[in-house]
């Protein structure tokens, strides 16, 4: 449900953000304009994290980052996609690495993924108004992200929506529902050695067990413009 006066204040930031970025096209010199914000979500699967970042972007005009960081990975490094994408969001095993790097004469290490990842969001967050989907992006960028979303569901609620949006049984969707959340689990915890389950790793974490997805938007939006707000009000205060 959308509220008047929500619905004008959010409206307000949006032509704020729309008229900075034509400021920054039409002058390049103008740095130091404020960028639009950079919104990270991390999700449980079937959590509706997607979804999320599909509606900031048509919402806000928002650039959409996902199966994208990958694929810069591999363009930049000149590195077969489909080595990378071995890293995309799965359990890092060093020693299939090892093997597929030697194989194909091009060794791929964790750590080079790691180094790589981490340039790479950092790079597509300069310009902002980016949200990015997954890929630890929120633990990249911290505070230098203006929201850090986590989704999350009951593995009941989680279960249904797969099996409905993907048309599979129930016993398919739940196997599918495990192995997901475990590899992005191991990902997170291997790559960046934090839980991804700790509520304090984000600033906004929302259950969408009840909550259609225009309501889940509206909320991080509001989120987003309240954070906005308070860093401005920061940055007045030490300048």
């Amino acid at each position: 449900m959308r509220f008047p006066v929500t619905e004008k204040l959010i409206q307000r930031q949006i032509n704020h953000w729309s008229r900075l970025r034509e400021l920054i096209h039409e002058q390049p010199a103008a740095a130091e304009l404020e960028p639009g914000p950079v919104i990270t979500i991390s999700r449980l699967a079937g959590s509706g994290g997607r979804t999320l970042a599909a509606n900031l972007r048509d919402r806000l005009g928002m650039t959409l980052q996902d199966h994208s960081i990958v694929e810069s990975i591999a363009r930049t490094r000149k590195l077969n996609p489909e080595l990378v994408a071995l890293l995309d969001e799965q359990d890092i095993r060093q020693s299939d690495l090892w093997v597929r790097g030697v194989l194909e004469n091009r060794l791929f290490l964790k750590e080079q993924y790691f180094n790589a990842l981490t340039e790479t969001i950092e790079e597509m967050a300069v310009p902002g108004n980016v949200v990015f989907l997954g890929r630890g992006a929120g633990h990249v960028l911290g505070h230098r992200a203006a929201l850090r979303v986590r989704l999350v569901a009951s593995t009941a609620t989680r279960q249904e929506r797969m099996q409905e949006q993907l048309k599979i049984s129930r016993a398919e969707a739940r196997v599918l529902l495990d192995e997901t959340d475990r590899r992005r689990d191991a990902y997170i915890r291997k790559l960046f050695g934090v839980n991804p389950h700790e509520p304090s790793h984000y600033d906004l974490v929302v259950n969408t067990d009840r909550l259609a997805a225009a309501d889940v938007v509206e909320t991080v939006i509001l989120a987003t413009l309240s954070c906005a707000r308070r860093d401005t009000k920061q940055m007045s205060g030490t300048a």
